[in-house]
């Protein structure tokens, strides 16, 4: 073996190991001692592409270490599954009724967006998709409504109208509302949930906002433009870091008081929101569990939706009970808040 290929195996070593231990990031909790496996879940995707990489290299090369990148990436396959869907599922059936969930940023209440009219968009958009089933998160209406043309609502308000953050519309009536406490009210993160009778059944519709990272404008700025002084670069990423492994812990203790109360449910469920978190978390594992994920069963490549600073980012999802029939699953190229809205249709 030459140096080159010693020094490229070394490496290759080292991302292989961390992407095995990034496998159990899923099932191990933030809030233990293990909590850094949580970091190696979030850089699933960037391990998986590089040994893909090291795969390719080595098989060209005809060395045997393509076959430890092979195994072990296949290994991985449920945990890639989830990120990435290759299997057109389409189906030619017309959908019963659609779900579509987004966060919409407030509206643009803070001008991050260069357009005055944003809201209007986001209300002209979401009444030409005319989704049976609408939530919104984030949302902010301090003085009046926005005009959305579904007959059914439950605003989740919470000490005063400037506080809203959360909305679900629906065509279909709503015999009974509520609001799961995940004890981050104050940092915008609210879990409701709204019982809809539908025309064959009583469906339970839980619309959630986690935690999110809370990142400063100097640590996009750092992310964006690093910096290899060495003061700085300690700085930066102990900040990031920092920030990371907390909202990594709250939104384990989100999960467990919201997934406590989807098991009490005495209805089939549809949970929709922004989980401010990717497929490779624990998160998501432990909602997931015992439901179905619209896109893994009828989405199409990475399926994307969030629509800043990590533009590739799944972190909105529609997840439901095991016999509800999904049928078609779609993110939306809507460029109106820093997310994309997610649509998925349903069967009877």
């Amino acid at each position: 073996m030459n140096w080159l290929n010693r020094i490229l195996y070394l490496l290759n070593m080292l991302t292989l190991f961390a992407m095995a231990l990034s496998y159990l990031a899923p099932h191990i909790s933030p809030s233990t001692f293990l909590w850094p496996i949580a970091f190696l879940g979030l850089l699933y995707p960037i391990l998986l592409l590089t040994n893909l990489v090291f795969t390719l290299y080595w098989f060209v090369s005809f060395k045997r270490y393509f076959w430890s990148n092979f195994f072990i990436i296949l290994i991985g396959w449920g945990q890639f599954s989830t990120l990435i869907n290759i299997e057109s599922k389409k189906t030619n059936t017309e959908d019963s009724f659609t779900v579509m969930s987004y966060n919409v940023r407030l509206f643009n209440v803070y001008k991050w967006i260069n357009n005055k009219n944003v809201k209007n968009e986001i209300v002209d958009y979401i009444n030409t998709v005319k989704p049976n089933i609408l939530c919104l998160q984030e949302f902010y209406a301090p003085n009046e409504l926005p005009n959305i043309q579904l007959p059914y609502q439950h605003i989740g308000l919470q000490s005063q109208k400037k506080q809203w953050r959360m909305a679900t519309y629906s065509s279909f009536p709503i015999i009974n509302k509520g609001t799961v406490s995940i004890k981050g009210e104050r940092k915008n993160n609210i879990c409701i949930y709204s019982d809809l009778v539908t025309e064959k059944d009583t469906i339970r519709l839980y619309n959630i906002h986690l935690a999110s990272n809370w990142f400063r404008p100097s640590d996009y700025s750092f992310i964006q433009n690093p910096t290899l002084e060495t003061e700085e670069l300690k700085k930066n990423v102990l900040s990031i870091g920092k920030r990371l492994k907390n909202s990594f812990v709250k939104r384990a203790e989100q999960v467990e008081a919201i997934k406590t109360h989807i098991n009490k449910s005495p209805y089939p469920v549809i949970l929709c929101g922004d989980f401010n978190d990717t497929p490779s978390s624990y998160a998501y594992n432990q909602l997931s569990k015992g439901l179905k994920d619209a896109f893994v069963e009828k989405g199409r490549g990475l399926g994307r939706s969030y629509n800043g600073k990590f533009p590739s980012l799944r972190i909105d999802y529609i997840l439901c009970s095991p016999e509800l029939n999904i049928n078609s699953f779609d993110t939306r190229d809507v460029k109106l808040s820093d997310h994309y809205p997610v649509v998925a249709g349903f069967r009877d």
